[in-house]
Parts: structure tokens; C-alpha cells; sequence
């Protein structure tokens, strides 16, 4: 049982460093490259080429922790339903694989955005359309999806054990499956409104700030498992 209060402590601080991690890297690479032109984002890129990777491997290292994030959950929540809290477990390494791969490709495409400052071979429009080709768009929303399952399922296995506030795993259940219809709308219709997604990232924010800090700070009650099932 001390393991997993220490497991499940663990799981709160990596639910903290993952969104710490991804939210950085997001921040510093969108404001760097900005919202103008292919050009214009390539001159702010090679002008900032060294915060702009800081940004990139900021995104790696959220994809790196995910793994230990969902290891803690498996094994915190792992006697109230084995089955389900390994598929869990699945989909976040899912989520983490592709994006890392993500990553790939985009380190992949700052190359092309740098080659766009010094003449070559290809012109700035070749390489506009090369950089447009890039997969890191397509592998944010894929791997969200996976997130979002594996969230879940996790939410609910803590739903299931009391081991958390209900209110807060039924938060979670509900904000993991909005975030999941965002991700599939953009998926099916790509130019519908960012701010649908926007909104849609709130509630998850909130749950997974919530549920970090909880866990961190207050811990798991082992025992209501119990009194659940002598109820």
C-alpha cells in the first residue's frame, strides 16, 4: 500500500512537469515562429534558432515523462481494475510514441525554415511547400486522441475506486471525452474554428491541474476501496 500512495504521488508530480513541459514548448515555439508568412516565420526561427530548439525538446522531454505519468497511474490504480488500467497505460505509451515522432518531424522542418535563409537549390516557395508537408500537425491531434482515451479510462478507474474526489475523477471523465470530440472535429474538418479546440483544452486543463496537485499534495485513500465494497 506504500508504494502505491508513493506511486500515486509520483503521478501527481508528472501530471504537473508533462503540462509544464508541453505548454512551454508550445508557447515558445508559436511566438517565435509567429503568425505571419513562411518567410517571415524562417527569418524569426534562424534569428532564434537556439530558444526556438529549447521549445522542441521542451515538447520531447512532456512525450519522455508521459511514460512515467502513465506507469504511476497504472500501478496507483492498478488493484481496482487491472484490465482497465493497462489499457490505459497503452494508450498514454501510444500517445507518447507518436508524439515523439512529432517531434521528429518537426526538428525535420526547422532545417527547412533555416535552409530558407541562406540561397540553395530550392526556392523559398519549394520550401514553403516542403515545410507544409511536415506531420507534426497531424501527430499533435493523433496523439491527443490517444491521450484522451487513455485519460479516460483513468478517470474513471478513479471513479471508480473513490481513491480521488468522484467530483474530480467525473471532471475528468468529462472534460477527457469534450477534449476527444475537439480533436476528431479537427480531424474530420480541419478548417472549423481554433477556438473550438481552445475552449475544448480548458476543462482538461483544469482536471489535470486539479488532479496533479491532488494527488501530490493529499495522496489516495486506500481505504474507501474497501468500504465500497463492503457497501
Amino acid at each position: 500500500m506504500d508504494a502505491q500512495r508513493s506511486y500515486a504521488r509520483f503521478a501527481g508530480l508528472f501530471y504537473l512537469l508533462v503540462l509544464a513541459f508541453d505548454i512551454a514548448g508550445v508557447v515558445i515555439t508559436y511566438f517565435i515562429e509567429g503568425s505571419g508568412g513562411f518567410a517571415e516565420g524562417a527569418r524569426h526561427i534562424g534569428a532564434s534558432e537556439s530558444l526556438y530548439r529549447l521549445g522542441l525538446c521542451l515538447g520531447l522531454l512532456g512525450s519522455l515523462s508521459t511514460i512515467p505519468l502513465a506507469t504511476c497511474l497504472y500501478v496507483a490504480v492498478r488493484p481496482v481494475d487491472g484490465n482497465l488500467a493497462m489499457m490505459a497505460l497503452l494508450f498514454r505509451a501510444a500517445e507518447a510514441a507518436i508524439g515523439g515522432i512529432g517531434i521528429v518531424g518537426a526538428f525535420g522542418v526547422l532545417q527547412v525554415y533555416l535552409a530558407a535563409n541562406h540561397p540553395g537549390a530550392l526556392g523559398v516557395d519549394q520550401l514553403r511547400v516542403l515545410s507544409d508537408l511536415h506531420p507534426l500537425g497531424t501527430s499533435t491531434a493523433i496523439a491527443a486522441v490517444f491521450f484522451c482515451l487513455g485519460s479516460t479510462i483513468f478517470f474513471y478507474v478513479f471513479f471508480m475506486s473513490s481513491y480521488i474526489p468522484r467530483i474530480l475523477s467525473a471532471w475528468g471523465m468529462f472534460a477527457s471525452v469534450v477534449y476527444l470530440v475537439s480533436w476528431f472535429t479537427e480531424l474530420v474538418a480541419p478548417n472549423a474554428p481554433a477556438l473550438v479546440n481552445l475552449f475544448a483544452s480548458l476543462p482538461i486543463l483544469i482536471a489535470e491541474v486539479s488532479t496533479g496537485f491532488w494527488l501530490l499534495i493529499a495522496g489516495i485513500r486506500l481505504e474507501r476501496v474497501g468500504e465500497a465494497a463492503m457497501g
